[in-house]
């Protein structure tokens, strides 16, 4: 039996409820509350016990919750049992009870006015999982031996995943056993290649920060070698050939003109013999072939000299500017910068060296072969330059310049194989990064590379054989199992039959309805469904009625909400009549009455009265303390026991305490000659109005009971002024009639000093009265008091 509902924190209005005072269950236990009070949630707390469901419980977590739900409930034994909730569910079940509420009715009955085949297959599962038979043990055994099989397909498994490792899953095991042999192959190979993989995925953030190699841009001197090796060849003679090849030009066609052979011959002979003569300050100037004076400041003469005087200058400007780019190019910054790119390309292919494969080859640093000879060529190359400025007109050696100039073009040229080796490696570089896989898919890899490998080792081998050995025993007993169960629902039918009888029991001979239950049926899973169902006709009268809401003479039409919660009942005490299991079963009703007429109340009353000698235990919970009281009635006070459900209305939260059923369904007639009789014992004259209040009701409701068959025939209102006035002149028979003048007089009396709380007749003159209630005592509240009692007792 429940003993006691220990503890509930944070589950619905039950906010932090810890068990105190006298609130142990009993064979029958009351339990009056308010609707809204807690009586549902109570009883969602059992069911979530009984049901082994954790999560009834926590869909009613309180509002504002600030403490983790629990729950514990003590179950009668030697020693107690004690089942405790908390965040991994209950401890342990509490299989035996059997729950009639609302949830049962929307569950396997119906919900609002939607009959469906939902409700069919819940109670299928609630009729025919009661019923113990000899199918129904094989295939529990069945289960035992399936659950059996399980685990030690679960302990294979785990041993598997212990020593195979490798971030083998339960999920990954039939995957595992699949293993061909031909996977092996080669595998320690593929295996490192993985690794390094692997490798290069956890590197891979360092590796996206590696920078490629810088490439080398080809080496611009900005030294015009051609014209400076021109430059450096010229002599008087060059110039001079050169100014009267173009200053003579027209001369020279002139002579050819007039038949002069060798024009140019003749022309060069005579001016270097007119330059000797000049340049030896002889005046004698004549022509060496035809003996004629020749003028030194004839228009030939003086053009030649200028010429040549330009061309002259313009060498030496030529050298000038070779000097100055000579000097404008840094070498040693040149050098610098390729040294720096060597420095730092080393750096990086040092960095890339442990990441990339080893046939990527790295670029070979050659550009510049010797920078001693290289610099020692281009200082030469100046000095030369500055010789010759000193002498223009003299040819000096071109081959300083001829050598750096090829020195330059060789750098250049491995520049170019160098740039296309970078470009190369960089490229590499790039695929290499490309093809990096993240951490999570290499690890995949290298993990299944060797949980391959593991495959085949001797020990796993072995118990991948008795784990395929444990499947096969499993899916013998699987097929088993489906030919039990079809015996089983062979068996429902002819069980079926016997429980429509029952439930039209009820509905006939003892609900005494109109309503009657046929062709109750198992219905076996058909197309997908995998569960079983109810089949079964609900008649009227002898007429069908139809489940679905567009049908005439349906459900929603025919039945009220009494009738349906009727028909639940008779569907849920069936179950109990045909359970072998029944006088172990504990009996939790919730709100029976709802929506029941008073006959069928009273039919609800005597069930219970009844069921409470058969069941181990039975808890009725209720906010009608009038249908509890009942319940009670004629019950040992050794067996039973009322509790109430009392909300605290401020803090919003409910507690479980001791209550007296009896109290709660006394009349206010009783209650207010107890408030008298008290105030006797305890006088507190602040409740002056409230006894005088009483006083009037307890004579008035004295009245009408005594003088019950009188008081039909008046007319108008029965208030206690015009009650006292019909009675005095109507012949009734008091008591104390001797006295019936006086009767009268003190019931004046009270009527009048108690008309300020109560109203209804004209404001008594209390001096006439003779008591004012304005300012009585004490004493003379406590002789009317005396009086009132006596009336009741003696004198009416």
């Amino acid at each position: 039996m429940i003993n006691k509902v220990e503890k509930l924190t944070s589950i619905g209005k039950y906010r932090a409820y810890q068990a105190s005072g006298q609130v142990n269950f009993k064979k029958l236990t009351l339990i009056y509350g308010d609707n809204g009070g807690g009586k549902t949630t109570l009883t969602s707390v059992f069911r979530s016990l009984t049901n082994n469901d954790p999560d009834i419980i926590r869909s009613r977590i309180s509002t504002n919750h600030s403490a983790p739900q629990a729950a514990q409930i003590t179950q009668t034994g030697t020693p107690n049992i004690f089942h405790t909730f908390g965040s991994s569910g209950w401890t342990v079940p509490f299989p035996d009870m059997e729950i009639f509420d609302i949830h049962f009715i929307n569950n396997n009955i119906y919900s609002g006015f939607e009959f469906n085949d939902e409700h069919r297959k819940q109670l299928h599962q609630f009729v025919i999982g009661a019923q113990g038979v000899a199918i129904q043990n094989q295939i529990e055994q069945n289960k035992v031996d399936k659950a059996a099989s399980r685990q030690n397909q679960t302990n294979i498994k785990q041993q598997l995943v212990q020593q195979v490792g490798n971030n083998l899953t339960l999920e990954l095991i039939n995957s595992f056993l699949r293993i061909p042999n031909s996977d092996a192959q080669g595998i320690d190979q593929r295996i490192t290649t993985a690794e390094t993989a692997l490798t290069n995925a956890n590197s891979n953030t360092v590796i996206q920060t590696l920078q490629t190699l810088s490439v080398a841009t080809q080496l611009s001197s900005g030294i015009d070698f051609a014209s400076l090796i021109s430059d450096l060849q010229s002599t008087s003679d060059t110039i001079q050939n050169d100014v009267i090849e173009a200053l003579f030009t027209d001369h020279c066609e002139d002579l050819s003109d007039n038949d002069i052979e060798g024009p140019q011959s003749w022309l060069q002979k005579g001016f270097s013999y007119i330059r000797k003569k000049l340049s030896g300050d002889d005046s004698d100037l004549t022509c060496p072939f035809c003996q004629q004076t020749i003028q030194s400041n004839s228009d030939i003469i003086t053009a030649y000299s200028s010429k040549f005087n330009l061309e002259f200058n313009a060498l030496v400007e030529r050298l000038k500017a070779h000097r100055t780019n000579l000097q404008s190019f840094n070498l040693e910054a040149k050098l610098q910068t390729f040294n720096t790119l060597n420095q730092n390309n080393s750096a990086r292919i040092n960095s890339w060296t442990a990441h990339l494969p080893s046939t990527v080859q790295a670029p070979v640093y050659n550009i510049i072969s010797d920078e001693a000879i290289l610099n020692a060529q281009f200082e030469a190359l100046i000095t030369l330059v500055e010789e010759k400025i000193q002498n223009p007109t003299v040819a000096v050696a071109i081959t300083e310049a001829s050598n750096f100039d090829n020195s330059i073009q060789n750098i250049n040229s491995n520049i170019i194989i160098y740039y296309q080796s970078v470009t190369d490696y960089n490229a590499s570089i790039t695929a290499f990064k490309g093809g990096i896989l993240s951490v999570a898919h290499a690890q995949q890899e290298v993990d299944k590379l060797k949980r391959i490998k593991k495959r085949f080792e001797t020990p796993i081998d072995a118990l991948c054989t008795q784990l395929t050995t444990e499947k096969q025993n499993l899916r013998t007993l699987e097929a088993n199992y489906t030919q039990l169960t079809q015996q089983q629902e062979a068996a429902a039918t002819t069980f079926f039959s016997s429980y429509q009888t029952q439930i039209n029991n009820y509905l006939t001979n003892v609900f005494k309805t109109h309503f009657r239950i046929e062709d109750v049926n198992h219905v076996a899973p058909q197309g997908r469904a995998t569960q079983s169902k109810v089949a079964y006709k609900l008649t009227i009268d002898g007429n069908d009625i139809s489940f679905s809401p567009n049908q005439p003479f349906n459900a929603k039409e025919c039945l009220s909400e009494g009738d349906k919660s009727t028909i639940a009942l008779a569907f849920f005490l069936s179950k109990l009549d045909i359970d072998p299991n029944k006088q172990n079963k504990i009996l939790i009703f919730d709100d029976p009455l709802s929506s029941l007429d008073t006959n069928r109340r009273s039919y609800t009353i005597r069930i219970i009265k009844e069921l409470c000698q058969q069941l181990r235990q039975v808890v009725v919970l209720s906010h009608n303390e009038y249908f509890l009281h009942e319940v009670g009635k004629d019950i040992a006070t050794a067996d039973k026991v009322t509790l109430r459900i009392k909300e605290n209305f401020a803090a919003k939260e409910s507690k479980i305490e001791s209550c007296d059923l009896n109290e709660l369904v006394k009349i206010e007639y009783f209650k207010h000659i107890e408030a008298l009789e008290e105030f006797r014992i305890n006088p507190d004259h602040s409740k002056k109005d409230s006894v005088l209040g009483w006083l009037r009701n307890v004579l008035e409701a004295h009245l009408r009971f005594k003088f019950y068959r009188e008081i039909r025939s008046m007319t108008g209102q029965q208030t206690f002024g015009r009650l006292i006035t019909f009675l005095d002149n109507f012949p009734v028979i008091f008591r104390d009639n001797s006295n019936r003048g006086s009767i009268i007089s003190d019931l004046h009396l009270i009527n009048g000093v108690s008309w300020k709380p109560h109203h209804g007749d004209p404001t008594p003159n209390y001096t006439t009265l003779g008591m004012n209630p304005n300012t009585i005592s004490a004493p003379e509240l406590d002789n009317l008091i005396q009086d009132t009692l006596n009336l009741i007792d003696v004198r009416l």
